[in-house]
């Protein structure tokens, strides 16, 4: 990650600062923290856009996503995805807790109601995933369609 950086700075100052722009992922990415329970977490502050706007998760693991929205912005009001059992309305100045147990590898999108504000699930499987599920399951323990984003189409 730090020579990502490193590039992205150099050919930033050689460009004229467009090229940093261009790489530079202004929201990060998180890996989900592994609770005392066996589940993974992680926290998405929801203002003008996802932060962090990518988040990894491992494969076969419950997760909880701990969406925070600080606005009013009626953009913000809905979480979509056609990985979820179904989309969530996020509270304005509030938590709103997604559960969910990720059970197919990949890259998935996931938006607000509009399609402005954009993040991506990445699904690995990690040394210690503990696969509940068969193969061909998608995501949630009720059978939903899934949404693969692939990398060249970014």
């Amino acid at each position: 990650m730090e020579a990502f950086a490193a590039l992205a700075l150099a050919l930033g100052a050689s460009a004229g600062g467009a090229a940093l722009f261009l790489l530079h992922d202004r929201h990060g990415r998180v890996r989900a923290s592994r609770r005392p329970d066996g589940t993974q977490e992680a926290r998405v502050v929801v203002q003008h856009g996802y932060r962090p706007a990518h988040i990894e998760l491992a494969l076969g693991v419950p997760a909880i996503l701990r969406f925070e929205r600080r606005e009013d912005d009626p953009c913000s009001e809905l979480l979509v995805s056609e990985l979820l059992p179904s989309s969530y309305r996020l509270a304005p100045h509030a938590e709103t807790v997604v559960r969910f147990t990720p059970m197919a590898c990949g890259t998935f999108a996931f938006t607000c109601g509009l399609g402005l504000y954009n993040g991506l699930l990445i699904v690995g499987a990690g040394r210690d995933r503990q696969r509940r599920s068969s193969p061909g399951q998608g995501w949630a323990q009720s059978s939903v369609r899934t949404l693969m984003v692939d990398d060249d189409d970014r």
